[in-house]
């Protein structure tokens, strides 16, 4: 996305901004439109205006500009600065006093004198955001321009989720399976995750069956459905409408759903495992009943173990994240030509 206010910079992952109700003239980041997140569940609706998987992207025109950017954020919080692939020494600080970046492109990196292999050209400086906070951008001042499409990854991945695909227990949003597996595929990540949140909302798929920025979906049909106790005959159907309206919309693409990764009713004394396959077995059957030549089903018990996992045996950690992605990396290698 590209704003008139910024026009030497891109913002990847964002559908717009609104002005920020925490500070002056700042334009808070939004994943999806204001009018579509109003129409998600009040859950949904708060998740889709953070920032989880945004980045706001620029090249220096000269390797000695320097590139001012001025951010907020309504608590405090972390952000990372990449240069391509290659990470901070540390994370940056931000909270609500507007704070300004002054960036340029590293020493070492300007003496590169070998083609690097990645994803991004190492001259994308990319300012990642996390889940939380919500932030907003106020300015940005230097001599810079939006990456070419050379300089970027050539698919885009997008995936639906909750909590675990928002990456809530990873250390930072590069680490979630999302991050991982669109790094190992050398893909471009849009995170759609909504924690606590992810009902299969139709709006949502309507949402992403009217964009075309994307090439490979994952749709990870949900535990929190599961967790908050819908019918399975409810999920059906809500999760039926959910699929069946992005491939309709998108024959040619790949898009797998991923059934309910493992979780503690599956491991538990007093689990409900069976409700848990009921979940897993309806999926399938959606998927089976379509007419969809590039629709699948990508089990996500073959994904991981749940040892990788934070105490809730629920959340997966940093180890677990890192299994998710690799396994999911290779799953979609194998049945994307």
């Amino acid at each position: 996305m590209k704003l008139d206010e910024y026009p030497s910079v891109s913002l990847h992952n964002v559908a717009e901004t609104v002005p920020a109700d925490w500070t002056d003239d700042g334009d808070r980041l939004h994943r999806l439109p204001a009018d579509v997140a109003s129409q998600l569940n009040e859950m949904a609706d708060d998740r889709v205006r953070h920032p989880t998987g945004s980045e706001l992207r620029f090249v220096p025109e000269t390797d000695d500009a320097e590139i001012e950017v001025t951010l907020s954020a309504d608590e405090p919080g972390e952000l990372h600065v990449f240069w391509g692939g290659f990470q901070p020494w540390k994370p940056t600080d931000i909270g609500p006093e507007p704070t300004t970046l002054t960036l340029s492109l590293p020493e070492r990196l300007r003496k590169l004198d070998t083609e690097v292999e990645g994803r991004f050209d190492p001259r994308v400086c990319r300012i990642c955001f996390e889940r939380v906070p919500a932030v907003a951008v106020h300015d940005v001042t230097g001599d810079c321009r939006p990456p070419t499409d050379e300089e970027l990854p050539d698919t885009r991945y997008l995936a639906y989720g909750t909590s675990i695909t928002e990456g809530a227990a990873s250390s930072a949003d590069h680490l979630n399976y999302v991050s991982r597996a669109a790094r190992a595929l050398e893909w471009d990540p849009l995170n759609f995750g909504c924690s606590g949140s992810a009902y299969a909302d139709l709006p949502m798929a309507e949402h992403i069956a009217e964009r075309d920025d994307w090439d490979v979906a994952t749709l990870a049909l949900s535990i929190n459905m599961a967790n908050q106790d819908f019918p399975v005959a409810e999920f059906e159907e809500k999760a039926e409408a959910f699929v069946q309206t992005i491939a309709e919309a998108h024959p040619d693409k790949p898009i797998a759903c991923i059934t309910l990764f493992p979780y503690y009713p599956d491991v538990i004394e007093g689990g409900d495992a069976e409700r848990a396959e009921d979940y897993r077995a309806t999926l399938r059957d959606i998927v089976a009943e379509t007419s969809h030549p590039d629709l699948f089903v990508v089990e996500g018990r073959d994904l991981t173990g749940v040892s990788g996992y934070s105490a809730d045996i629920l959340h997966p950690g940093d180890a677990g994240m890192e299994e998710i992605g690799r396994s999911l990396a290779r799953e979609l290698d194998e049945r994307i030509e």
